[in-house]
């Protein structure tokens, strides 16, 4: 214990004198500090090992001195028959704890200040310069993240606007086959019953012609045409059927008056007055009638022919020709069987759409 608190400084010797522990300008933790301080540069460990030390002694003197001051009355009557002194020995393990902790304050700043503090920044910064790395690392890993994803909704927004096309262009394409499809099955039901002689019945050609022309372009078959712009297809298809199955068609050039005029003759009044009425031009705007010179000719030819005998024309469809001529455009006075039927078809489609629009 003499050597802690007393150490043999070669400056003090010399000096030939020692102070005590009450000096005030040099007290017993300066005596310790210096001691300590030699030694610790001499040998590192020292400090490490006096701290050490130090802590442990703190928390012995500490128990010790709880120990006594929760002892009871008997406790200290032994303490006191034993020749020791309580409270002088409580104020000597006071001061000596007090003391201790006061070397172990300065121990530690001293060790922290030179060398743990030392460690502490370097371990510090070190720490620092990884996580600046870290956030650096991160951030560019953010930003390659964020670009990629803008290029993947770029890319499926490329990929919607193709899926949308093909789906458009699918639907188009169905809506095209539905269209042609009912367009086909009207029109082949069309031509069967007529074939079959179940429509248009003890009519002449030319009126059934007209008629035929009109039923079907009132179908889906006029559907087809607005929606495909397709104007061949289904027209071409009626003119062959009609020259395929009809079995009154003449087979050489003929006058154009001549047929209608035989046309409404050979009918009844009923059906006459019936099939005019059907294909009555009336009604219909001149900008129309511009366009279908032949169906102006037949439904003019039926009108006139319906008047009583005395206002009738003695031949009525030279008289609609006559009036198409002077009224409307042009027309032919001969024609043959295959351009008859295409003129009416034509017409009579032409008409149609022009209905709808």
């Amino acid at each position: 214990m003499s050597n802690l608190f007393y150490p043999q400084n070669s400056d003090i010797i010399k000096a030939g004198k020692l102070p005590s522990p009450q000096d005030k300008n040099f007290s017993v933790a300066s005596l310790y500090t210096l001691s300590l301080d030699e030694l610790q540069r001499r040998v590192p460990l020292v400090g490490d090992k006096a701290l050490i030390d130090l802590i442990n002694g703190i928390h012995v003197s500490k128990d010790i001195i709880r120990y006594r001051k929760n002892r009871g009355f008997f406790g200290q009557l032994i303490d006191k028959l034993d020749g020791k002194d309580n409270k002088r020995q409580l104020l000597l393990d006071g001061n000596l704890i007090a003391g201790q902790e006061a070397l172990f304050n300065w121990v530690l700043e001293l060790t922290d200040s030179l060398r743990i503090s030392q460690v502490a920044l370097e371990v510090t910064q070190n720490s620092l310069l990884e996580a600046r790395d870290a956030i650096r690392n991160q951030k560019q890993r953010l930003q390659k993240q964020e670009d990629a994803i803008i290029q993947l909704s770029e890319q499926l927004n490329q990929l919607a606007q193709q899926v949308a096309i093909r789906l458009n262009n699918l639907e188009a394409r169905v809506r095209q086959l539905e269209v042609r499809v009912a367009a086909n099955e009207d029109l082949d039901q069309i031509i069967t019953a007529w074939a079959a002689g179940q429509t248009y019945t003890k009519l002449p050609w030319a009126v059934q012609v007209a008629l035929l022309a009109r039923e079907v372009f009132s179908s889906s078959v006029i559907m087809y045409e607005l929606e495909t712009g397709d104007k061949e297809r289904f027209r071409q298809l009626l003119v062959n059927k009609i020259l395929a199955i009809s079995k009154q068609l003449p087979n050489s050039f003929f006058g154009l008056a001549d047929l209608l005029d035989q046309s409404w003759a050979t009918m009844a009044k009923d059906d006459r007055e019936l099939t005019a009425g059907l294909l009555e031009i009336r009604s219909v705007p001149f900008m129309r009638l511009a366009n279908t010179p032949h169906l102006f000719v037949i439904g003019t030819t039926l009108e006139l022919a319906t008047l009583p005998e005395e206002a009738r024309p003695i031949k009525p469809a030279q008289s609609a020709i006559a009036l198409c001529r002077a009224q409307i455009d042009n027309i032919s006075r001969t024609t043959d069987a295959r351009e008859f039927i295409t003129a009416v078809v034509e017409e009579t489609a032409n008409d149609c759409i022009a209905m709808l629009r």
